[in-house]
């Protein structure tokens, strides 16, 4: 008698790393003990039917802002907001380090991760932070796990300062010894703070100006800056949310020099241009500023060249009231917005059904390629024996409307970006580490469920 094993997946369309197959999964332990052809029969406690689905594998979001500890937690939680990552298929979520207090050293790591443990429905990982004064604990931070180290060249916030060039390069130098990965919100800070003054103060308030407040000179002086940094210090670089088709073709040329970098861009810039300004005003904001529509296709162009490395949703919700403080004054809205929960929807229907997108390219650019740039694979990131079972069943052709008050996440914005979105492509069922997290809009998993994940070394 062979083995029986814990769950089997079958019927489905699989999206292995090089290649799409009909076949079953069979999982034990909460790994991938084996994929097998589709005329195989095994004995399995448990059989989930994915007859019309695809199966992918769980999406990693490499740029999500819980906003838990600080005072302003009332925005999103990792009780909810790794809720709305499984309702998403996001079943590893990267945190940024901007809490109160931010991850930038052994103490506040713990506070953090023990946060992450009592309440993440889905695995994390964790960002350490990259401000002046914790430029001397990045090895400390990498021996604790964290997966990179983020800088903001552009202005942050007072619990968060900007990390000007002298303190970049020592850092770079730093992580460099390690192998570590420094990540970089890439706007020239004096551009975009002169210009969106000025703006502002020669009355230009209307939303759909916003951008030209940060214009994209800005954003790929700040890439040329940071990769030549990179190559200077043989530091691994990481271009956070890039917004500029343009960038693309500067990273690609920086890869052929040899630098390591990579860069991802995020679903708002993919879906809409910056006339959802015009509509959803100060919903609609965001740094780097939704741009152009020719700058949306670019993005899409650069994505099929395969110069865009992976997606993240650059979740950062805040309220409706936070919101609209600026519905008379752009430059005073808060910028952000929520989108965990609509990752990978957003590139299935608009990457795969509208436009072509290959099933094996989107697994890589959701997944693989995020795994592997923060050291994370193959523990996690593809389908593949001896990886953890984290799965995503798809039903590419279920067509829904985004809603705000069905989100999972705790700002439930009826006015957000999103909001009223047509998407075709639905996320029926999402699997962490071999069990069901997230069912045809339930949640099925205590808050408990989720662990840490450290670089694997």
């Amino acid at each position: 008698m062979g083995n029986i094993y814990d769950t089997s997946i079958v019927n489905g369309t699989i999206v292995l790393e090089e290649q799409v197959v009909k076949g079953t999964i069979v999982i034990q332990d909460g790994r991938i003990a084996g994929i097998l052809d589709e005329n195989s029969t095994v004995e399995s406690q448990k059989i989930i039917d994915a007859a019309g689905m695809v199966v992918f594998p769980g999406a990693i979001d490499p740029h999500v802002h819980l906003w838990e500890p600080s005072p302003q937690d009332y925005r999103e939680d990792y009780k909810y907001g790794s809720k709305a990552a499984a309702s998403g298929g996001v079943t590893t979520l990267i945190e940024m380090p901007l809490s109160v207090p931010p991850v930038i050293d052994s103490e506040s790591f713990y506070l953090k991760k023990e946060i992450g443990d009592k309440n993440s429905v889905v695995d994390f990982a964790l960002w350490g932070g990259l401000i002046p004064n914790s430029v001397d604990n990045l090895g400390e931070m990498h021996e604790l796990g964290c997966v990179g180290y983020k800088a903001f060249i552009s202005y942050a916030n007072e619990n968060y300062p900007h990390t000007p060039d002298d303190v970049l390069y020592k850092a770079m130098k730093n992580a460099a010894n390690f192998n570590g990965l420094v990540g970089v919100h890439a706007e020239n800070a004096d551009i975009v703070e002169t210009e969106s003054k000025d703006m502002e103060q020669r009355g230009i308030l209307n939303p759909e100006s916003y951008p030209d407040g940060r214009p994209a000179l800005a954003e790929l002086e700040a890439m040329k800056r940071a990769i030549l940094l990179a190559e200077k210090t043989n530091c691994r670089l990481h271009i956070v949310h890039m917004s500029v088709g343009e960038g693309g073709e500067i990273v690609r040329k920086a890869k052929e020099k040899g630098i390591n970098v990579s860069n991802e861009t995020c679903p708002h810039y993919l879906l809409f241009d910056k006339s959802i300004l015009k509509e959803k005003g100060p919903f609609a904001k965001c740094n780097p500023p939704i741009r152009s529509l020719e700058n949306k296709e670019a993005l899409w162009e650069q994505i099929f060249k395969g110069n865009i490395d992976f997606i993240g949703s650059d979740h950062s919700p805040y309220t409706d009231k936070e919101k609209l403080e600026g519905k008379d004054n752009i430059w005073k809205a808060f910028p952000g917005f929520g989108g965990i929960d609509v990752l990978l929807p957003a590139m299935i229907s608009e990457g795969v059904n509208a436009r072509g997108l290959g099933l094996v390219e989107l697994a890589k650019m959701i997944s693989t390629n995020v795994a592997k740039t923060f050291e994370l694979y193959p523990k996690k990131g593809a389908i593949k024996i001896g990886s953890d079972a984290d799965l995503v069943l798809v039903d590419l052709n279920e067509e829904w409307v985004y809603k705000g008050e069905n989100s999972f996440s705790k700002t439930k914005s009826s006015q957000g970006i999103y909001e009223g979105y047509n998407f075709k492509g639905k996320v029926v069922a999402t699997m962490s580490r071999g069990t069901v997290v997230y069912e045809n809009g339930e949640i099925l998993e205590e808050s408990t469920y989720g662990k840490f994940v450290p670089i694997q070394r």
